[in-house]
């Protein structure tokens, strides 16, 4: 965990919580991470936001909660944004000590946090809560007090995911699981479904809520018009390459780019218009030192002005993508959204191959022709972009009618 968040987390220890929260039919949760898009002056969750949008077209009201340590809320997010930095702080210290003690994985349940999260539904009156992983804590209170909860897809879900698959999750015990499962596609459907099925949970696909408003590209949409006129990608005739930054890549001599790959951009670094863009909680969240490593090995590593990063991490993924002809990256899940858009990733993880503890990540889109798995070799990658460009492919099935759907049950739920 990046030092910085440790040193905030044993500062909030200290706090003392003074938050008036209000009513909200809605409540959301999400963390800093998910919160990284400047629109307006504000920090805006592409996810959570564009949902809380949605529904407040509908006449139903939002606040949303974050936590781990978040500075991104008040006055420097869009929307109501909350959170009770001093008793999370709590909640997560002795959850950590408490795991200490347990044996076989057990889950090291928090009650201090169950207090919580009651505090905040009796303040607000929300009659449904919608988050990115919400906690088991959060799932129990809402089933104890008749409120609907929903997980919202925001990266990969394979049998492998901790958060996802059967192993890990098939063994709690129903209260502590959402009541539904919003997926992007279908093969994450499935992947659920092995378990929660049997359950009870509802597991749907709703597509991207987020990669959906840059395909409709709906005029009335400010947030997309804004967007889409500050941002522009370089148009030279050259093709345009992304390469997506994973954090946490332990298994890369540079905690980057693989040598390989580094040696393939240099070598046709005027050749291409390369771009790389970092993951975002290299910029705030759980690994910013990691970005700060990048910066550095960056500016050793490259040609000044040959790669563009800056404009690429800051601007909206679907927006940079629909500029994009290929896509390459060590893991990243942004090879989700690229196959919305109908961009090809390519993926060199070890652990993605055959025999790793990854292997079962995105074989959905690899058996759909979008993602392919190799080892990390100059010949391959260069094999892999000759093949591939110019060659289109038809984006993946969005399932947009799923959200709009979803948009209209939560107006009746909340009404009722």
């Amino acid at each position: 965990m990046d030092i910085k968040l440790v040193k905030k987390i044993l500062c909030d220890l200290f706090k003392v919580d003074s938050y008036s929260y209000g009513k909200a039919q809605v409540l959301t949760f999400a963390c800093d991470n998910d919160r990284y898009i400047d629109y307006k002056g504000k920090k805006y969750s592409p996810l959570m936001n564009t949902v809380e949008d949605d529904l407040a077209r509908q006449g139903v009201s939002c606040i949303s909660i974050t936590r781990l340590a978040s500075r991104v809320k008040g006055k420097l997010s869009h929307g109501k944004v909350f959170s009770p930095d001093g008793a999370f702080a709590r909640a997560l210290v002795t959850k950590r000590l408490k795991g200490l003690f347990l044996r076989d994985g057990k889950y090291p349940y928090s009650y201090y946090e169950e207090k919580i999260w009651e505090r905040i539904l009796d303040e607000t009156g929300a009659k449904a809560v919608i988050g990115i992983n919400p906690s088991r804590e959060l799932c129990t209170v809402c089933h104890r007090k008749g409120v609907w909860v929903a997980d919202l897809q925001h990266g990969v879900i394979s049998d492998a995911h901790p958060w996802y698959g059967a192993a890990f999750r098939g063994k709690d015990v129903r209260e502590r699981l959402p009541d539904a499962f919003l997926c992007w596609d279908m093969g994450s459907v499935e992947v659920i479904n092995k378990w929660a099925k049997d359950l009870g949970i509802d597991v749907r696909p709703i597509g991207n809520p987020w990669v959906e408003r840059f395909i409709k590209k709906d005029k009335s949409d400010d947030l997309y018009c804004s967007l889409r006129d500050q941002y522009k990608v370089k148009s030279n005739g050259k093709p345009n390459i992304l390469i997506s930054l994973s954090w946490g890549s332990y298994n890369i001599s540079n905690k980057f780019v693989h040598p390989e790959l580094e040696r393939f951009i240099l070598d046709n670094i005027d050749k291409y218009n390369w771009m790389m863009r970092l993951h975002p909680n290299q910029l705030q969240g759980f690994a910013t030192d990691s970005g700060d490593n990048f910066f550095k090995y960056f500016e050793a590593t490259y040609p000044a002005g040959k790669i563009e990063w800056e404009q690429a991490t800051k601007m909206p993924l679907p927006l940079l993508l629909s500029e994009i002809d290929l896509h390459i990256s060590w893991n990243s899940s942004v090879c989700i959204e690229a196959a919305c858009l109908g961009v090809k990733s390519l993926l060199m993880d070890t652990n993605l191959l055959p025999g790793g503890f990854k292997e079962k990540y995105y074989e959905h889109l690899v058996s759909a022709g979008y993602v392919v798995k190799v080892v990390a070799e100059y010949q391959l990658i260069k094999e892999w972009v000759d093949r591939n460009l110019g060659v289109s492919i038809i984006p993946y099935e969005s399932y947009a009618s799923g959200y709009v759907a979803l948009i209209k049950e939560t107006f009746l739920r909340v009404k009722s």
